[in-house]
């Protein structure tokens, strides 16, 4: 039996269509169903290269050759074709033929495969990076975020009773600043803003704002929303600023987000145990019995170090003129300066009534200098306010690479301290 009339049919209704067309003159002399469909009954005769767009792409066929496989995209109706071409000779004249097949619908499918396929090996790269880091501070997540999502800064909030800690990550420079500001409903609702909104820095509280413009220099600046949630009753939220390359597929995906969430709750949990018997009350740095375990075993084997020695001036005379109150926002206003250079390698210590460490962990000479002048701009921005608190802060600073002497480092800062604090005393106020 004679199929070939259902086998065109097959090929025109269900796999594409077939055209032939004459060497030299160009001309249609066959189109199938398809081709009619497309571009008219009387489509036989016409001129190929006025009718067909695709026909200029074909590559050079050869006479009894192979078929030649190839695609084209047709911009304007969006399409992408599969083409089997070949030549082929008939009573002395030389013909094309042209099967096309709509792969529209496969290559995009294709397309999504391939994306999704790239995603879940970022995933896979992103989770080993989180997991390999789950005993680290959530410090230790900023800069990775920073990196996946293709942004500049990240900024982790967290709420402590009656406080919002903002620690910022600044991928140019490699820095990390800490903030503290006090918890009002209208800071409160930083940690309740939704995933698919870009947010401007406008929209914030004002204690807010101040905070990501130190770190963002730019008034139009805006955010989004990576993850929220409370644990262990604190609230927490993570901010990432918005970027001109920014990765929003990934931004945008559920899965990486509780892979993010995990990890954060996980610190979380993990730090509130110790927390209260690590950090001072009033300043919340760590305290004293951190600072004596951590000297104990910590700093006493670095590359290298820097201890920084800290005096708040007029203490004493502040509690005695004004009550113990304008003392304590005194000793507030000083950590607060302080802990705007804490990280993950710079350690911050309440470590008597008025007297505070900073020691920095495997720094250069240059990056101890660049602590010393953040903290110095900090605190100069904070005594700008307009609270009635002039706070100044004698400091001894020393830089010391391995072998050292860990107690002569700290004495040699305790002595420095006390030449600046005998420097920046008025004449006739005591020294202590």
């Amino acid at each position: 039996m004679d199929f070939s009339e259902e086998i065109l049919q097959f090929m025109s209704e269900k796999i594409g269509g077939i055209s032939i067309i004459a060497e030299g003159s160009s001309e249609i002399v066959y189109a199938d169903s398809y081709f009619k469909n497309k571009y008219g009954d009387n489509i036989e005769g016409m001129d190929a290269d006025h009718v067909y767009m695709w026909i200029d792409d074909c590559p050079k066929l050869v006479a009894g050759g192979e078929a030649v496989e190839w695609e084209y995209i047709d911009i304007n109706s969006k399409k992408y074709y599969k083409f089997n071409s070949a030549l082929f000779e008939k009573k002395g004249k030389k013909y094309h033929i042209h099967l096309v097949t709509d792969i529209t619908e496969y290559m995009g499918l294709n397309r999504d495969v391939t994306k999704y396929m790239t995603f879940f090996r970022k995933l896979s790269d992103f989770q080993t990076a989180v997991l390999e880091r789950l005993s680290d501070t959530y410090y230790e997540l900023l800069p990775l975020l920073t990196g996946y999502f293709k942004t500049s800064k990240a900024h982790f909030m967290i709420q402590r009773n009656d406080v919002m800690d903002i620690i910022t990550y600044n991928k140019m420079g490699n820095i990390y600043s800490n903030d503290r500001i006090d918890i009002s409903p209208s800071v409160e609702n930083a940690f309740e803003n939704d995933y698919e909104t870009n947010i401007p820095i406008m929209s914030f509280d004002r204690e807010i704002q101040n905070v990501f413009l130190l770190s963002e220099s730019k008034e139009g600046s805006t955010y989004r929303l990576l993850v929220n949630g409370t644990v262990s009753g604190q609230k927490y939220a993570v901010y990432l600023s918005v970027w001109p390359n920014m990765d929003w597929d990934s931004m945008n995906e559920a899965t990486l987000r509780s892979v993010i969430k995990l990890y954060i709750e996980n610190g979380i949990m993990r730090e509130k145990l110790v927390y209260e018997s690590e950090h001072d009350g009033l300043t919340g740095l760590y305290n004293k019995g951190k600072y004596l375990s951590m000297s104990g075993k910590e700093y006493r084997d670095l590359d290298s170090i820097a201890v920084f020695n800290f005096d708040v001036n007029n203490l004493k005379l502040m509690n005695d003129r004004y009550g113990h109150e304008a003392g304590d926002k005194l000793l507030i206003k000083a950590a607060n300066s302080i802990r705007k250079v804490t990280s993950n390698k710079v350690h911050a210590y309440r470590v008597g009534g008025d007297e505070f460490l900073v020691i920095a962990e495997n720094v250069s000479y240059e990056e101890t200098a660049s602590i010393k002048e953040r903290w110095e701009n900090e605190l100069a921005r904070l005594n700008s306010q307009d609270d009635g608190i002039n706070c100044v802060i004698a400091v001894g600073v020393v830089y010391a690479e391995k072998e050292y002497d860990y107690a002569a480092l700290v004495k040699k800062a305790d002595e420095l301290m006390y030449e600046d604090k005998k420097n920046k005393k008025n004449p006739g106020e005591e020294i202590r």
